[in-house]
């Protein structure tokens, strides 16, 4: 059986309409099975659309969409038109994005869990066609459109068990999503009757012979990362303390050691990042999403390295 590969991309760096064509059709070709475009700078469902309607095959979703920047009326309807435009290939990928990008744009998220919970369950309804009639009645979605939730901590991948499809979590190492099954499994239990949860996992991607050159591309690539809470949470929570604490000092890029990213990427020759993808799979997760390095090139440098 061929490996499941999803590759997750963030054209809001700066890429065109016609390169975010381009790259879906590419990873298409190359044989993933889907494409995910962060809301970074951009609108993830529109770019979703645009990357579903240049597609043929290719699953195609939000990875994630900030739940505060839509109703979840208009968020539903959206997801619900891409996936009956692609034929059913659109996963709706959702999340609360974080303080200091939330906060630029005048938004308060006072209870980011109950938020994501308030706005699952209601874009779940709205796509099963339930709610107040607005202009006329509502209506269900032509196609099922699968709801993953992006997640870091134990208590959002046990909501995302109890009400969605998938979950997306992003620099967990091999450990953390071992011990993640028993929190899936906490929230499936309150939730009877559904199918078994998706685990995604996001793996910054870094390819090529010279590990010092790569490390430094790893903190080129993630560094921002480092300079939002959640992100300084996750270091701490996952064992990676000196980390955290260099991070929450402001270090930025260099708060990310070696062993840490050599924990949460795939870095080195293609074989040595096969073989560690090998062993997250070992380790649960299904899907895996290759996050290549920013821009355009660097898309297509891990579409073309692990082309199925």
């Amino acid at each position: 059986m061929a490996q499941r590969l999803a590759l997750g991309v963030a054209p809001g760096t700066g890429w065109r309409a016609a390169e975010i064509r381009s790259i879906a059709q590419e990873a298409e070709a190359a044989g993933f099975e889907a494409i995910f475009t962060g809301e970074v700078n951009t609108d993830a469902l529109a770019t979703a659309q645009v990357m579903g309607e240049a597609t043929s095959t290719i699953k195609v979703g939000t990875w994630i969409a900030n739940i505060y920047l839509r109703h979840s009326y208009l968020c539903a309807k959206h997801a619900a038109l891409i996936a009956d435009a692609t034929g059913g290939r659109m996963i709706l990928g959702l999340g609360v994005s974080h303080q200091p990008v939330n906060k630029a744009l005048g938004i308060e998220m006072p209870s980011p869990i109950d938020a994501l919970r308030r706005y699952t369950v209601e874009v779940a309804a709205w796509l099963r066609g339930e709610g107040p009639a607005t202009h006329l009645p509502q209506q269900p979605a032509s196609y099922p459109v699968p709801l993953y939730l992006g997640a870091m901590n134990s208590t959002t991948v046990e909501l995302a068990g109890e009400l969605a499809d998938g979950v997306m979590p992003f620099l967990w190492s091999r450990e953390r999503l071992a011990r993640s099954a028993a929190w899936c499994a906490r929230g499936r239990a309150k939730s009877a009757g559904r199918g078994k949860l998706e685990m995604t996992l996001g793996l910054p991607t870094f390819i090529g012979d010279s590990m010092p050159a790569l490390m430094d591309a790893a903190r080129a690539n993630l560094g921002l990362y480092m300079s939002l809470p959640f992100f300084q949470n996750l270091l701490r929570i996952s064992g990676f303390v000196e980390e955290a604490e260099k991070a929450e000092q402001g270090a930025g890029a260099a708060s990310l050691s070696d062993k840490f990213l050599d924990a949460v990427c795939l870095i080195g020759p293609v074989a040595r990042c096969r073989e560690r993808l090998a062993a997250f799979s070992a380790a649960g997760l299904e899907l895996p999403i290759l996050v290549p390095p920013t821009g355009v090139e660097g898309a297509r440098s891990v579409i073309n390295a692990f082309r199925l």
